[in-house]
């Protein structure tokens, strides 16, 4: 009897598991990719659209979804620049640097209090952000803290074709 109930409780628990990967699985398959002008493909959650038509030239673009807001920016960053990066009203901050394409890059979130309502922020900037010598800048903000994940899987899944732009 004992046997019975263990093998009865592990089929249910390898049942009830198996909708949960697919879910994922099929939550990942809803992302589209971007491509910017030939110069790098990014992935990007579906219901993001853009507000503007982007012309040949246009250097940068704004993707919408909901309140949540994506501006990507070709060979400069729209950082804000301060004396110290990071300052007293940037709740939860958090800074790291990797490696993108084989070049570095900075990626910063945090959050601010704006007219009551937290605003969750996360930038990248690919290149030597600190000498102003920025390749690609992509910045997020939306008021669902769960933006912050779903922005370090765009920045990290960023693509540039080899060898990169001379740009």
């Amino acid at each position: 009897m004992r046997t019975h109930v263990l093998t009865s409780l592990f089929v249910l628990l390898a049942i009830s598991c198996v909708p949960a990967s697919t879910r994922q699985n099929s939550a990942s398959s809803t992302w589209q990719t971007i491509a910017f002008h030939d110069l790098f493909t990014f992935p990007l959650p579906a219901g993001f659209v853009t507000r503007s038509a982007i012309s040949a030239d246009d250097t940068r673009a704004e993707y919408y979804n909901g309140e949540t807001k994506l501006v990507v920016v070709w060979g400069h960053t729209e950082s804000r620049a301060f004396s110290e990066r990071r300052q007293q009203w940037m709740n939860d901050y958090e800074e790291s640097t990797t490696r993108i394409g084989g070049q570095r890059a900075n990626i910063r979130t945090y959050s601010q209090t704006v007219k009551a309502t937290r605003i969750y922020h996360a930038e990248l900037n690919v290149g030597n952000w600190e000498k102003g010598e920025v390749q690609l800048y992509m910045g997020i903000e939306s008021n669902d803290p769960a933006i912050l994940e779903v922005a370090r899987q765009i920045f990290k899944s960023v693509v540039f074709p080899i060898p990169p732009p001379n740009n």
